[in-house]
């Protein structure tokens, strides 16, 4: 289990980001890989979620609808080797430490090819609500990413703009909404296969425009406080990705049940499966 240091919490609340090196072991990401290519080469069953709003062509469980880029939403429902990034002791500790109360919320992938653009600059949340009161770092939503492929120069990584989790002043939308890696003060998060990025969703990131001819992937694992949990999230196009079924969260350990305990409490409002049985 990663131990949380004061030079962690300091690099954190200065850039409104950590990358943790070798968080994740390798066989498992090997794993997670594996099951994204799996699950990127099949088409989706997506029964389950007729009659719920906002089920669109772009928001399905495999998500096409940007050139150069697959996405796939509500992880744990495609395979269960997803459920082992839940509360990942590589992670847990920062999670902890930097959200009251975390609730897991969102799970996709995002595998990246050639001739992917540049993605526009946006944040989960406002610099007003990322606080420090009493030694005590609170981000309301911080998001967990998981490089599964190398994220070099030109793989389409993140980029962020540092400390602007506390910005006074807006970007000039006009001038850099999507200029990427040439925006002022922007930043490439390179890494290796198993490195993880955490980062506070008050923080301006984006993506840097993919010109690198290989497959670039990470996971992303976002959370929120419990008080957010289950609320109207700014992500509603995808909200009926964040629930998972009893028949899921049974294979959870008590740990993975903690952190995604909102969801006991979450009735959908027609059937899906597995929503008739609770080990709750």
């Amino acid at each position: 289990m990663q131990v949380v240091t004061d030079d962690d919490r300091f690099l954190f609340d200065l850039q409104g980001f950590l990358v943790l090196r070798g968080a994740i072991e390798l066989d498992l990401v090997e794993a997670l890989d594996r099951a994204v290519v799996e699950n990127e080469a099949i088409e989706h069953d997506e029964s389950w979620a007729e009659g719920l709003p906002v089920v669109t062509h772009g928001h399905l469980t495999k998500d096409r609808y940007i050139d150069c880029q697959v996405r796939l939403n509500g992880l744990p429902r495609l395979d269960p080797v997803f459920d082992r990034l839940i509360a990942h002791p590589g992670y847990l500790p920062y999670l902890r430490e930097f959200v009251a109360e975390p609730q897991l919320v969102n799970t996709w992938s995002i595998s990246k090819y050639a001739g992917r653009d540049a993605t526009g600059w946006h944040s989960g949340i406002q610099p007003a609500d990322y606080t420090v009161r009493g030694g005590k770092i609170r981000s309301p939503m911080l998001n967990v990413v998981t490089m599964l492929t190398p994220n070099h120069p030109g793989d389409g990584c993140f980029c962020v703009l540092p400390g602007s989790h506390k910005k006074n002043f807006e970007l000039d939308r006009e001038r850099w909404s999507w200029a990427g890696l040439d925006t002022p003060g922007a930043v490439e998060i390179t890494g290796e296969p198993g490195d993880v990025m955490i980062l506070t969703e008050a923080l301006v990131h984006a993506g840097a425009a993919k010109t690198s001819t290989r497959r670039r992937t990470t996971l992303q694992y976002n959370h929120v406080e419990r008080t957010r949990a289950g609320s109207g999230m700014a992500d509603y196009h995808n909200a009926r990705h964040y629930w998972m079924p009893p028949s899921i969260r049974c294979r959870f350990t008590p740990e993975q049940r903690a952190l995604t305990s909102w969801m006991s409490y979450t009735i959908p409002d027609r059937s899906i499966p597995g929503a008739e049985k609770s080990n709750d």
